[in-house]
Parts: C-alpha cells; sequence; structure tokens
C-alpha cells in the first residue's frame, strides 16, 4: 500500500493541477487552430523540441504598446503556456501596464476571465494592428460557468489593461496600434 499512495498523491496534484490553470485563452469549436506547438517544460520530464526548451526558459518580454495616443507597458503572452495563464490570479496591475497576447496567426479567439481577480478592458487587435473592437470592464468570473468574450473577426493580438482604461484615454474601434519591443 505504501508504494501506490505516492502514485495516488501525484494524480491528485496532477488533476488540481489541470482544473486549476485551464487557460485565459481558448478557440471556439469549428475554427481553425494554431498550429504551432509548444512542449512545455516540467521538472523531471524531457524536452522532446529546444525551441519550446527555450520558450520556456525566456524572461518576460515586454511591449511598448500605443493605441492612439495612449502608451501601455505591456508583458508579452507569446506562447501557449503564457496565453493559457495570462494574467491569472495576479491581484494587481499598475495603471500603464498590461499583457500583449501574439498568437503566430490571425484567428478568431475567445477569452474568459477564470480565476481573475480584478477587471479588465479587453480589446481586440487585428493582424494590421488596428482596434476591432473592444470589451469593456469585464468582471472576474466567480464561478465554473464563465463567460466568453469573442472577437467578432480574425485577431493576432489582444491587449488586456485595467478596466475603464479605454474610457479615460479615449481608445476606440478602429484607433491605430503601434508595438514596440523594450520597456
Amino acid at each position: 500500500m505504501r508504494v501506490r499512495a505516492p502514485l495516488l498523491i501525484a494524480v491528485l496534484c496532477c488533476i488540481v493541477a489541470v482544473s486549476t490553470l485551464s487557460g485565459c485563452v481558448t478557440t471556439l469549436p469549428g475554427t481553425p487552430t494554431n498550429t504551432n506547438s509548444v512542449t512545455t517544460a516540467v521538472p523531471g520530464s524531457a524536452i522532446t523540441n529546444s525551441s519550446a526548451a527555450a520558450k520556456a526558459l525566456k524572461a518576460p518580454t515586454t511591449y511598448r504598446v500605443t493605441v492612439g495616443n495612449t502608451t501601455v507597458y505591456a508583458q508579452a503572452a507569446d506562447t501557449f503556456l503564457e496565453r493559457e495563464i495570462g494574467l491569472m490570479n495576479r491581484t494587481y496591475l499598475s495603471e500603464d501596464a498590461g499583457m500583449l497576447f501574439i498568437f503566430p496567426t490571425a484567428q478568431q479567439q475567445s477569452f474568459w476571465m477564470k480565476n481573475m481577480r480584478f477587471p479588465l478592458d479587453i480589446v481586440f487587435i487585428t493582424a494590421d494592428k488596428r482596434v476591432l473592437e473592444i470589451y469593456a470592464s469585464v468582471p472576474p468570473c466567480t464561478t465554473d460557468q464563465c463567460a466568453l468574450y469573442t472577437s467578432s473577426a480574425p485577431i493576432q493580438y489582444v491587449l488586456e489593461v485595467n478596466a475603464g482604461f479605454c474610457a479615460r484615454n479615449g481608445i476606440v474601434s478602429g484607433d491605430p496600434v503601434v508595438i514596440a519591443a523594450g520597456s
């Protein structure tokens, strides 16, 4: 019996991890999925994709994202794992900060607010770097069934900022977006 107890504990830990780390990004059924695949590094596991190993170990990338006349310093979420976790479980976001989700190809995307602790504005940005639409002041999801916030057309970027940020700064659909590396 002692041999099986550690195995049972490991299985239960995996189940809990999977259920609590389910992401903030989903792709709608029937839409094409991203074709890139990333192998996530887990302590004690082998990594089979060398580029995945490099991405798993990389330092957070920051971008200056200018929408209209307003600049936000955004942490990049450009790997599958980073997009899945997003801003989940964070308790604070500076007023001029955000998270920039970068997708390898433009397609319709859906976001939810699972495990979020504060409301956000979700800004969908097209591949040609224009604001497609804004979901303003989206509240955190406090239940198991979370609402989806879906782009009305293909997008390649999503900027998440504090709730009310877009209204306070006059950001509207159609605004140009400039994304530059660096802080």
